[in-house]
């Protein structure tokens, strides 16, 4: 069979459209879409002003860094020997006892938390736990323990809170409270399986259930009964 003639490659089958022709009609439709780019869009000229004040601009900070090294031309024999001396009287300084005074009272309070300590125990009143254990306790009894949990580290919470207001702060999460040097530790087992429980709930998908209801629970009656107030 010989080969195909140009115009009947460019033509296709017979009874098929055009093959240029049918070209044609796809680049249409792609550049009809504006979805992909097919030519170049117009780029603005440089302003000329724009060119010539920055140029003028690195001029300037070129003639100031030049006229330092001028000035400083003559002191460049003994220079690294001033530097030396400058280092050293630095060193000094910092470690002078009213230098340390000075930056230990300004910059303290960038460290206050790593020297805090619980002084006293979360006592919560004997009437804010019955209030709290009946509500949750009712929560429970229709089945929705994760929002019985939930209330318990919430209220939790805001009995912490009330105890130590320096303590919470409002863009702390549950498991900065946790970590809290000054939260007391007889009360941290407590909040830390409720909080566990919390976040498998919350960020888990994870139904806390009776099981972890009642651990949550019984974790806060230890509590509170090892601080006699159950």
């Amino acid at each position: 069979m010989g080969a195909k003639t140009a115009s009947e490659a460019a033509s296709g089958p017979p009874g098929a459209p055009s093959g240029l022709a049918h070209a044609r009609d796809l680049i249409h439709t792609v550049n009809a879409h504006k979805d992909i780019q097919t030519r170049f869009g117009h780029t603005p000229p440089p302003d000329p002003h724009a060119a010539e004040f920055w140029r003028k601009v690195f001029e300037a900070i070129g003639r100031f860094f030049r006229g330092m090294g001028e000035l400083f031309a003559p002191l460049a024999p003994v220079l690294p020997w001033l530097l030396y001396a400058l280092a050293i009287a630095v060193v000094c300084l910092l470690l002078s006892p009213v230098v340390r005074l000075f930056l230990t009272s300004r910059f303290e309070r960038l460290f206050v938390r790593d020297t805090l300590r619980a002084d006293e125990a979360w006592r919560p009143t004997k009437a804010a736990v019955t209030a709290l254990l009946g509500d949750i306790d009712a929560l429970a009894a229709q089945g929705l323990y994760d929002e019985a949990v939930h209330l318990l580290l919430v209220r939790s919470v805001a009995d912490i809170n009330a105890f130590r207001p320096d303590l919470v702060r409002p863009h702390y999460s549950a498991r900065d409270i946790l970590i809290h040097p000054l939260l007391p530790e007889a009360a941290r087992p407590a909040f830390r399986a409720i909080v566990g429980w919390v976040e498998k709930s919350y960020f888990a998908g994870i139904a806390v259930g009776k099981a972890g209801f009642d651990a949550c629970r019984q974790a806060y009656v230890d509590f509170v009964a090892a601080e006699g107030l159950a």
